[in-house]
């Protein structure tokens, strides 16, 4: 008996272990169809918009922002922020956008490749000009949500 309860274990263990590299998901952005970049340790960087029952993952705010016509009603972006597990929560409700007093922008990519990176959301200026320092962004200007909606607007 003690010997099935061992086989049956690791036959678990093996089954689990299996099983878990499937649990990273691998999708696409639905506005740049680009691979979603996976959250690290040190740094998030899934964007998720949820509203109603549902969750979409997007791979920068820019996207969200672009994409947001596709989205009806009432929504809340959880959008990474300097630190690992404090999402910037920002809200549109009834049409109208608002963000947590203090919170700026990043939109400084050139290639939408490089989006994940350098169009983010921080909750102030100081963590703001942080990242922009240790990832030497060049031509990086903190934007606020009305600014960083135009900007989106402006290239669609």
């Amino acid at each position: 008996m003690k010997n099935l309860i061992i086989a049956t274990s690791l036959l678990a263990l093996g089954t689990l272990g299996a099983v878990s590299p499937a649990l990273v998901h691998e999708a696409d952005c639905p506005y740049c169809k680009l691979k979603l970049v996976q959250n690290t340790n040190a740094k998030d960087n899934e964007v998720v918009v949820r509203f109603g029952n549902k969750k979409i993952e997007y791979r920068c705010i820019y996207c969200v922002f672009a994409d947001q016509k596709k989205l009806t009603g009432d929504l809340i972006v959880y959008a990474p922020s300097e630190a690992a597990g404090k999402p910037v929560l920002v809200r549109r409700t009834g049409g109208n956008w608002t963000a947590p007093e203090g919170t700026v922008f990043l939109n400084a990519f050139r290639r939408h490749q490089e989006c994940a990176g350098l169009s983010r959301t921080f909750s102030s200026k100081s963590a703001f000009d942080r990242y922009v320092a240790a990832n030497n962004v060049a031509n990086a200007k903190a934007l606020t949500l009305k600014e960083m909606l135009a900007e989106v607007a402006k290239a669609n």
